[in-house]
């Protein structure tokens, strides 16, 4: 009788025992439930300030890169409208310089006071004006007055009578070369400038 008495007792304790088990495992699980979305929402808060947080930071950057590249244009522009100044105010003083060729070229004054003469004549030997050429680095083949000047022998070579042919070149000739190679001269000088001032800027 005392072993079916404690019979119940021992099915009560399991059925107990089960119950607590059940239990636990049915809370852990409310537990784990609550704290997984407890944990996903913190997730998703994170991700939410990180992707808005990345997407301020894309339009701070492409701001910033918005106003880089207006700078830069401004100052392009700045640098080609002064260029364009430039170089019509190297073009002014060209046709000045061109004018004066005839007065400085057929006239001189012996001496200060005396009454202007002619200029006397001066050559310019063939070989004369292609180590001139050559010196501003004008390959043979195209050298030469021989357009303006056909008697022109600048191809001559030297050592040669030919290079003591008169050219046809006149101190006039020469004025007006130097005056259009200085154009050229000042109008590169000027794009290097504003090439260098640019990238200083930047």
């Amino acid at each position: 009788m005392a072993v079916l008495s404690a019979l119940p007792l021992r099915n009560g304790l399991a059925w107990a025992l089960a119950a607590c088990v059940l239990s636990a495992a049915a809370g852990g699980s409310v537990a784990y439930g609550l704290g997984f979305r407890h944990a996903q929402a913190l997730g998703d808060t994170a991700l939410g300030d990180l992707k808005t947080k990345n997407a301020e930071q894309s339009a701070t950057n492409a701001k910033q890169s918005q106003e880089q590249l207006l700078a830069q244009v401004i100052r392009a522009n700045a640098a080609d409208a002064l260029l364009i100044q430039l170089q019509e105010q190297h073009k002014t003083e060209l046709q000045l310089l061109q004018e004066r060729i005839p007065h400085v070229t057929t006239h001189y004054r012996p001496a200060p006071g005396a009454t202007t003469q002619p200029i006397p004549r001066c050559v310019f030997t063939a070989g004369w004006l292609r180590d001139y050429n050559a010196a501003l680095g004008v390959p043979a083949t195209t050298q030469g007055a021989a357009a303006s000047h056909p008697q022109a022998a600048t191809s001559a070579a030297p050592g040669t009578d030919a290079e003591l042919l008169e050219s046809g070149v006149t101190p006039a000739d020469i004025l007006a070369h130097a005056q259009d190679y200085g154009l050229w001269a000042r109008n590169n000088l000027a794009h290097l400038n504003a090439l260098l001032d640019l990238q200083e800027k930047d």
